[in-house]
């Protein structure tokens, strides 16, 4: 079936939104807003809120629920803002769901059922309640590295006869997966690249964008990568991916992803804090974040020409 809805706003780079904390651990709403505008001046035109790079799954309903509104009322209508709603309860995410369309967002989606690792059927039936809780368009979030499941092409071909299953956010490691999935759900069927290190092999085998969590840490560097893949220019789209993954590295070298990214943000000059545990904070006064951060800095000036 195809979707009801006009996806083409979604074939951009979409930044997977870092929840930001206040020093004692609370929601800072007001930090949320200023890193919706800092994201809007560095050119990102899609959020993906709420999900694993958000910390969804460290924030009670209410809490979400506070971080859609507040991006909602700061970029809303100048972004395109997808909501996660995954829950390990059914009834949770539906009620996400309705909540993000009362609050204007653009899309919803969601990971299987978490922790209880359920059948087949479990995970159909609660993609389903989320779609029918809100008219919106829904992706389905593929990534059994942390779900345990990995999308069959059984339950993918059964998701796709419902007209509000606009695509698929495609975390799993094999880039091939992509590949199936766009060639099952067809040219207006949008596919997101999920793992950031291979985001060229992912565009190049038929993903129409991608959304990554270490997109917050070099915006400019992605939307420079996709306008070159967007320009044919593969050649020096290679070497581009290539600094992107050596950073991606690094990154990944720190205690925790999520810290050290915060940590470089709030070096750029925009204080979202630091994630909640058990996720460890990184701090922005070590000198390999400093370090990370002027490189990073010096690849966004060496490609600053092939941004938007």
């Amino acid at each position: 079936m195809m979707p009801k809805f006009n996806v083409s706003k979604f074939r951009n780079i979409t930044v997977a939104f870092n929840t930001p904390f206040a020093k004692d651990g609370s929601l800072d709403t007001s930090a949320v807003k200023a890193l919706s505008r800092y994201f809007l001046n560095k050119g990102v035109k899609n959020l993906y809120l709420c999900g694993s790079t958000g910390e969804g799954f460290l924030l009670d309903n209410e809490e979400r629920k506070r971080v859609v509104d507040a991006v909602m009322d700061e970029v809303g209508g100048k972004m395109v803002v997808i909501v996660h709603v995954g829950t390990a309860c059914t009834r949770h995410s539906a009620d996400l769901a309705r909540h993000a369309e009362r609050s204007g967002a653009d899309a919803t989606s969601a990971v299987p059922c978490v922790y209880y690792r359920p059948g087949e059927e479990s995970i159909y039936r609660h993609w389903m309640e989320i779609t029918e809780a809100a008219d919106l368009p829904f992706f389905i979030y593929n990534i059994p590295q942390l779900t345990g499941y990995a999308v069959s092409m059984n339950l993918f071909e059964r998701m796709l006869k419902n007209e509000r299953v606009a695509g698929i956010k495609n975390s799993s490691d094999p880039a091939h997966d992509i590949l199936r999935f766009k060639q099952a759900g067809g040219k207006d069927f949008i596919v997101f690249n999920g793992p950031d290190e291979q985001y060229l092999a992912g565009r190049l085998l038929g993903a129409d964008a991608g959304i990554g969590g270490t997109y917050g840490a070099m915006p400019e560097l992605f939307l420079a990568l996709e306008e070159l893949i967007r320009k044919d220019r593969i050649s020096k789209a290679q070497d581009l991916q290539t600094t992107i993954t050596g950073f991606i590295y690094r990154l990944l070298s720190f205690p925790s992803l999520y810290g050290v990214v915060k940590a470089l943000i709030r070096l750029d000059g925009c204080d979202i804090g630091k994630p909640r545990l058990p996720f460890l904070p990184v701090s922005e006064e070590d000198p390999a974040v400093i370090q990370l951060y002027q490189d990073i800095r010096q690849a966004v000036e060496m490609h600053q020409d092939f941004r938007h």
